[in-house]
């Protein structure tokens, strides 16, 4: 283990691993575990259970990718050209790393109970994933840049859905229809102003 990195960080990033590449249900808190390099009462001392350790793992998963995220979206000088920003960035992701599809969308579909906190990280992750396109959205001069953002968003959870189904060749070009669909939306939302 690194001398930089705490136990409880790198439980999050070992299961954050482990629970994309296996999925939540198929996934004990053993092989989290095994992969951290630590003993299953380490990460009992750390987490209570497997719900508050995947629900933290979403989490930190957010916190890594929103910055990427946004790191991408300052390179970009135009704010008219940050919504559709958004979809390059994807496309990237998609193609290289993201060969799961949306590790949110498939932990929604994993764990049905609406209360459980691995739903309740994956409504965070959205909610700020929506506002995030809102924002931008305004910036761009959208006429009702919440609804274009809801639009948006649908396009975003589509592609990563193609991105599950079909696998990571796909990305590229799912990534480009759900960019001609969005650039549509936006043409249309930012001539009605």
């Amino acid at each position: 283990m690194s001398p930089r990195k705490n136990t409880r960080d790198l439980l999050m990033e070992s299961a954050e691993a482990v629970f994309y590449e296996r999925g939540l249900v198929a996934t004990n808190v053993n092989a989290v575990a095994q992969a951290a390099g630590v003993s299953k009462p380490t990460l009992y001392a750390h987490f209570t259970g497997k719900d508050e350790l995947a629900a933290a793992a979403l989490r930190h998963r957010h916190e890594r990718r929103a910055a990427e995220l946004e790191t991408w979206l300052a390179g970009v000088e135009d704010p008219a050209d940050r919504p559709l920003a958004v979809f390059s960035w994807l496309a990237e992701w998609y193609g290289g790393s993201g060969r799961r599809g949306c590790a949110f969308l498939n932990a929604a579909a994993e764990v049905t109970d609406a209360d459980a906190p691995v739903r309740q990280a994956v409504r965070e992750e959205k909610a700020w994933l929506l506002d995030l396109l809102a924002g931008l959205c305004a910036r761009a001069g959208a006429v009702r840049p919440e609804r274009l953002a809801s639009q948006l968003l649908l396009l975003v959870d589509g592609l990563a859905g193609r991105v599950l189904v079909r696998g990571p060749k796909a990305a590229a070009g799912a990534a480009a229809d759900a960019r001609e669909a969005a650039e549509a939306l936006i043409a249309a939302a930012v001539a009605r102003s």
